[in-house]
């Protein structure tokens, strides 16, 4: 029997935050409360009988929804597919099986994303449980002061030099290092249970994946008959251990970017992965491997934008000369840097060149209102995000980044499209 909670969530998501002054009602604020992509760590270790890591935020609010004990857990991110997008992808393509089952047995809820809205960022809070501001991997582009460099957490490079990674290993500290916070599988292995996730071969050994994967082990594919033979085959092989496996797939999101989010590209791709895992979902019932659950989740959404010139930096120097640095974060949430005796002539620059398109806010007031999280913060946090965060409104954006601006869709920011993530689960 299917279970849909969505509407009831969207709705407390979406609640005027009137204290906020600066508040728009089409943003989502991170509910870190139990209804955030970062508290699926502990609902993990509660599914599968044992503790939560002592820093992960508590469980969801609605866990036990999905059931109360299992011997595995399978976790299946589609990066960047929204639950506005999911939405519009089961009109377009409603007789693909897996919503097909959903339609007849699936427990549906959704979840906000973290603040930032971003891979990097969203990703590490589900692998460690904590939100970006105690993991410290708070925007695309970062400024590390103890390097004096605007790092990549992706490539762990400069941004500067992003083509060639692990740079900053030669600094002496390596890539597993770059998180400080406890992963879920170092929190599980140590209590018995086996962490396993399935990345793409061409992250399957990044820097980024290093560090999050401390205490999983890596199991890398080329493509879906790849990946889901090897889920069922190791799944079935290693069936008396509980675990948690964990399927990622990327290309959805680089195809909204490139593309646009209606793009054929995103139709067919997903039409195909959800074929597959509604087989892989099959064929586990039919092998008898134990009480699993599988879970269908996102790390963020999508809006879509157009380049545009004039919100490229390069095109803006009265505004650039009021900074120490170039902006960090992300193009639809923005870390400013203003030189001593410049910030008057910066907020002025900003307000006059993209009227009503961004609220400045003092990054300390951003931080001590909760979007990054409770503390305890990570020790270097606030020379990361800089004096003045600008949080767009609508589809606004800024661009700072040399190489051409050809994105149709971006993420980051706090609009619904963005942070609204579907949390979808299907008992084996």
């Amino acid at each position: 029997m299917k279970i849909d909670l969505s509407a009831a969530a969207i709705q407390a998501f979406t609640r005027p935050r009137a204290r906020l002054s600066y508040w728009d009602e089409a943003h989502v604020f991170p509910r870190y409360d139990g209804w955030s992509v970062a508290n699926l760590a502990a609902s993990v270790a509660v599914w599968l009988g044992v503790q939560p890591g002592p820093e992960q935020l508590p469980p969801l609010q609605e866990a036990s929804v999905f059931g109360s004990e299992f011997d595995h857990v399978v976790i299946v991110l589609i990066d960047g597919v929204g639950d506005a997008q999911l939405r519009w992808l089961r009109t377009v393509i409603p007789d693909n099986p897996y919503f097909r089952r959903i339609e007849d047995e699936g427990v549906e809820t959704r979840l906000t994303s973290i603040v930032p809205s971003s891979t990097a960022a969203a990703t590490t809070s589900i692998w460690t449980g904590v939100p970006a501001g105690r993991h410290g991997l708070i925007g695309y582009d970062t400024f590390l002061k103890q390097y004096g460099l605007v790092v990549n957490f992706l490539t762990y490079s400069p941004v500067s030099l992003m083509s060639k990674s692990g740079l900053i290993e030669l600094t002496g500290k390596p890539a597993e290092e770059m998180i400080d916070a406890e992963t879920m599988g170092e929190v599980l292995t140590r209590q018995g249970i086996a962490s396993r996730s399935y990345l793409p071969i061409a992250i399957s050994s990044s820097c980024l994946t290093r560090a999050q994967m401390r205490g999983s082990r890596v199991v890398p594919y080329r493509g879906f008959a790849d990946l889901f033979a090897s889920v069922y085959e190791t799944m079935s092989a290693e069936a008396e251990r509980r675990s948690l496996d964990f399927i990622y797939y990327n290309d959805i999101d680089t195809y909204n970017h490139l593309y646009g989010m209606t793009n054929e590209r995103v139709r067919q791709g997903v039409d195909e992965f959800l074929a597959d895992l509604d087989r892989l979902i099959a064929r586990l019932r039919a092998g008898k491997i134990g009480r699993t659950l599988v879970l269908l989740t996102a790390d963020h959404g999508h809006i879509p934008t157009t380049p545009d010139p004039s919100r490229d930096m390069k095109n803006q120097p009265d505004l650039i000369d009021t900074l120490t640095l170039r902006p960090t974060g992300e193009n639809r949430l923005t870390y400013f840097y203003p030189r001593a005796g410049k910030v008057e002539t910066f907020l002025r620059e900003i307000a006059g060149k993209y009227p009503g398109e961004f609220s400045l806010v003092p990054s300390e007031t951003f931080l001590a209102d909760g979007f990054f999280g409770p503390p305890p913060y990570h020790p270097d946090v606030r020379n990361r995000i800089g004096e003045y965060i600008a949080i767009a409104h609508g589809n606004s954006f800024l661009w700072w980044n040399p190489r051409p601006d050809r994105l149709h869709s971006r993420h980051g920011g706090l609009s619904a499209e963005e942070m609204i993530v579907p949390l979808i689960g299907c008992r084996v």
